[in-house]
């Protein structure tokens, strides 16, 4: 089968011919029907030390169950499934017995510690899979399974009443989502972003305010218009931006960070202190939300802008994300090849 491989850290991507994985007890075989590429992928990619190479990336896909192993009872094979980043936890820690498996010390990810679904077939626990509806379109589901938990979990680790202003930082795949939850809501909407592009595509998701940090100071322009916001999200990596969602808080306002970076920078003390700031770190979500958030795509009260493309495009893809030049999400969309090697 082919599949999408870093054979080094912060190595070119590689398609390659590899054998079929098989499950092992408590897992699935799926047969990958669309992934989305995620930042993290990128995040990932550009590490300097990885759990294991050769890996194959990706974990936002949807498909079907083909095989399982021993001591699977939950699920069969046709079930139709989707992957997250989430591979396993370990079930026994505090966090885990608290219905918090997203932050347990010991868990597995997709696309990190074990392969990923930039690959034909994918092998993945059982007790981790949400069942996905038949009738919802695999390209247009995959990037619900990472971008669409995590915005919708960040959206609600806001924690902000009806009518409250939300700041969203990062107009990408993952806040053109939070914005349509936010919405959902009962929130109000400001969108932030250096594309005029992107923040067209914000108004018509129905973000009242609409800020060009290229032109405009955002915090300047957010304290101007609407003294301020309740609540601001970053979705982007960078201390820029994570700075002016800071400064764009009323007092007792939240912020809460989903961006990935390695690099450490400052937030003011004493702003923090005297103004009751709270900031929150958002990852991933529970499978609860990812359910609701399928039901809300079958209903049509979410929609996602995608580029559908072959795995062999992917390298390309990422490129693209890297400089900011995809609208919304690129999903790899499988056309398969009848498989060998089943057994």
């Amino acid at each position: 089968m082919k599949a999408a491989r870093l054979h080094q850290p912060r190595g070119s991507l590689q398609i390659d011919e590899i054998d079929l994985p098989q499950p092992g007890p408590g897992e699935v075989l799926i047969r990958t029907e669309a992934c989305g590429l995620c930042h993290s992928d990128l995040f990932i990619g550009g590490l300097s030390e990885l759990p294991r190479t050769p890996l194959t990336l990706g974990h936002e896909a949807i498909g079907s169950i083909e095989q399982v192993g021993r001591e699977v009872h939950d699920c069969a094979p046709g079930d139709r499934v989707a992957v997250t980043y989430l591979h396993a936890s370990c079930g026994a820690c505090d966090d885990c017995r608290a219905g918090r498996a997203e932050l347990c010390p010991k868990q597995l990810n997709t696309g990190y510690h074990v392969d990923g679904a930039f690959a034909e077939y994918v092998v993945a626990r059982a007790g981790f899979l949400v069942k996905v509806p038949a009738d919802l379109d695999a390209v247009e589901a995959a990037p619900l399974c990472c971008a669409g938990w995590t915005a919708y979990h960040a959206v609600t680790a806001a924690g902000l009443e009806s009518g409250a202003w939300l700041a969203i930082f990062g107009i990408g795949g993952l806040g053109q989502l939070g914005i349509q939850f936010a919405r959902l809501a009962g929130l109000r909407v400001a969108a932030i972003d250096v594309s005029a592009e992107k923040l067209a595509i914000a108004k018509t998701l129905g973000a009242e305010l609409t800020i060009d940090a290229t032109n405009e100071n955002p915090a300047r322009s957010l304290k101007k218009a609407i003294s301020g916001a309740h609540g601001a999200i970053s979705f982007v990596a960078s201390a820029g931006a994570v700075r002016g969602a800071f400064s764009s808080l009323r007092r007792a306002g939240v912020l809460v960070l989903v961006g990935l970076e390695t690099e450490s920078f400052e937030l003011p003390l004493v702003d923090v202190v005297l103004k009751a700031i709270r900031i929150q770190g958002s990852f991933l979500g529970k499978q609860d939300e990812l359910r609701q958030i399928f039901a809300m795509a079958q209903n049509r009260q979410i929609r996602i802008e995608t580029e559908p493309c072959a795995l062999e495009d992917l390298p390309r893809m990422m490129e693209r994300m890297e400089t900011g030049q995809l609208k919304g999400r690129a999903v790899v969309r499988f056309d398969h090849r009848p498989p060998s090697g089943m057994g």
